[in-house]
C-alpha cells in the first residue's frame, strides 16, 4: 500500500513537472514565432499567449466568437531597449462582443533593418479614459483614467492612473506592488562609505539619503558595486537608476542626518552605467559617468539629429571650479537630418589641471545641444562627471 501511494505520489510530481515545462515551451514558441512586421501597425502581438496580427492597425480572429483589436490613437516612438533605436508604444482595444471595450499597451521592437517585432499586451483595464502614451529614459508610462473602486460602469472614469513599463529581455513587464506614497523615480544613485544617496532627475531637485528600511537596499549595493567596479571608490560616480520609492524624514543621527529628507527605495527597475536623465536626446558611451581620463581623450556617443547643427556640436571640459581645460566638436558620423539617433565622435587634448587634493581631480564633460538661434529656449546640455588621473 505504501509502495502504491509512493509511486503515485512520484508520477503526480512527474506530470506536473511535465505541464509546467509543457507550458512554458508553448509559451517560448510563441515568442519565437512571432514574425516581424514593416511598422508597428503591422506588426504581430501577443494577447493571453495567442498571436494576433496587426493589419493597418487591425486584427479580426476567425472564430464563431469574433474577438476584435484595434489600434488606438498614434504610436509612440523612443528607445526601450538601449540600442539606439526607436521602438514604438501602442494602445489598442479588444471588442469580443460584449458590452466591455478592454485597453491594452504593447511594443514593438525596433529591429530596423529587419523590421519591428511586437510584444506581449499588458492590459489596462476595461471602458477606461486613456489619456496618452509617453517614453522617459527607457521607460514607457500610459496615462489614463479609471474608475474609484465600486463604481458601476455607468459612472465616468474619475481616478488619474499612470502605468510604468519597461522591457526586460524582449518582453513588456510592468512595474507592480506600488504602495501608498511611492512613485517611480529616475535619477542618479550614488554608494560608498560615507554616501548612499539618490538625486531625481530635474532641475534643482534635492539629494536624498536612502534610509536604513529601505526594502531593496542590498540590491541597490549589489547592482551600484557591480555596475561601477572600475570606478575608485572614493569618486562616488553617480548610477543611472530607475527606482520605486516614496520621500520619508532623513535619519536623526548618522551620515544621514544631513540631509533634509531621505527615501525609502522599495524597487530598483532598471541601472545603466550610460543612462542619463537626457537619455531620449543624448547618450555618452566614452568616457563613461566616473571614468578616469586622459589626454588625448576620445569621446563617442549618440544624439539626436535635433542636437546637431551642420552636423555639430560643442564639447567643453571643465575642472573642479568651472575653469576650461579644453574645448573641441563633435561631428556626426552619418547623416544627422533626421530626428533619430546618430552616432558622433571628437577628440579632445588637454593638460591635467594642478592637483591640489583629491577634490581637484573632479571634472566635467560637458555636450551641449548646438543652437544656432542662440535664443534660451532651445539650449541643452549633458554634463557628466569624470575624474583627471
Amino acid at each position: 500500500m505504501k509502495k502504491t501511494l509512493f509511486f503515485v505520489g512520484v508520477l503526480v510530481i512527474i506530470v506536473g513537472f511535465l505541464w509546467q515545462v509543457g507550458l512554458r515551451m508553448k509559451d517560448e514558441k510563441v515568442v519565437e514565432e512571432v514574425s516581424l512586421g514593416k511598422d508597428p501597425q503591422n506588426s504581430t502581438y501577443i494577447l493571453d499567449n495567442e498571436k494576433i496580427t496587426l493589419v493597418n492597425g487591425s486584427f479580426e480572429s476567425d472564430s464563431d466568437s469574433k474577438m476584435i483589436v484595434k489600434n488606438f490613437g498614434e504610436p509612440v516612438y523612443g528607445d526601450l531597449n538601449d540600442d539606439g533605436k526607436d521602438d514604438a508604444v501602442l494602445m489598442l482595444t479588444q471588442d469580443s462582443g460584449g458590452s466591455g471595450t478592454f485597453y491594452y499597451v504593447g511594443v514593438a521592437l525596433n529591429s530596423e533593418d529587419k523590421g519591428f517585432a511586437g510584444t506581449n499586451l499588458i492590459l489596462l483595464g476595461d471602458r477606461i479614459s486613456p489619456q496618452n502614451i509617453e517614453i522617459k529614459n527607457g521607460i514607457a508610462i500610459a496615462n489614463y483614467a479609471e474608475r474609484k473602486e465600486g463604481d458601476p460602469f455607468t459612472t465616468s472614469p474619475s481616478v488619474g492612473v499612470s502605468k510604468y513599463m519597461f522591457i526586460e529581455e524582449s518582453s513588456l513587464e510592468e512595474v507592480i506592488g506600488l504602495q501608498k506614497g511611492e512613485t517611480v523615480l529616475r535619477g542618479g544613485l550614488v554608494w560608498g562609505g560615507e554616501v548612499r544617496t539618490f538625486i531625481p532627475c530635474g532641475d534643482g531637485n534635492p539629494e536624498y539619503w536612502i534610509t536604513g528600511s529601505s526594502t531593496a537596499l542590498q540590491e541597490i549595493k549589489s547592482r551600484y558595486e557591480t555596475e561601477t567596479k572600475d570606478v575608485l571608490p572614493k569618486n562616488y560616480a553617480p548610477l543611472f537608476s530607475v527606482i520605486v520609492g516614496k520621500i520619508v524624514d532623513a535619519p536623526e543621527d548618522g551620515f544621514g542626518a544631513d540631509y533634509q529628507q531621505g527615501i525609502e527605495i522599495s524597487q530598483v527597475i532598471k541601472t545603466s552605467r550610460s543612462g542619463n536623465c537626457k537619455s531620449d536626446l543624448i547618450v555618452l558611451d566614452t568616457p563613461l559617468v566616473g571614468s578616469e581620463i586622459s589626454s588625448p581623450l576620445k569621446i563617442e556617443g549618440r544624439a539626436r539629429g535635433t542636437w546637431f547643427f551642420e552636423a555639430s556640436f560643442p564639447i567643453t571640459l571643465t575642472d573642479w571650479d568651472g575653469r576650461i581645460i579644453a574645448q573641441g566638436i563633435a561631428t556626426a558620423t552619418d547623416d544627422w537630418m533626421t530626428e533619430k539617433f546618430v552616432l558622433f565622435t571628437a577628440n579632445l587634448e588637454f593638460e591635467n589641471p594642478q592637483n591640489i587634493g583629491d577634490f581637484s581631480r573632479r571634472g566635467a564633460l560637458i555636450l551641449q545641444k548646438d543652437n544656432p538661434s542662440g535664443l534660451p529656449e532651445h539650449d541643452d546640455a549633458l554634463e557628466v562627471t569624470v575624474y583627471f588621473k
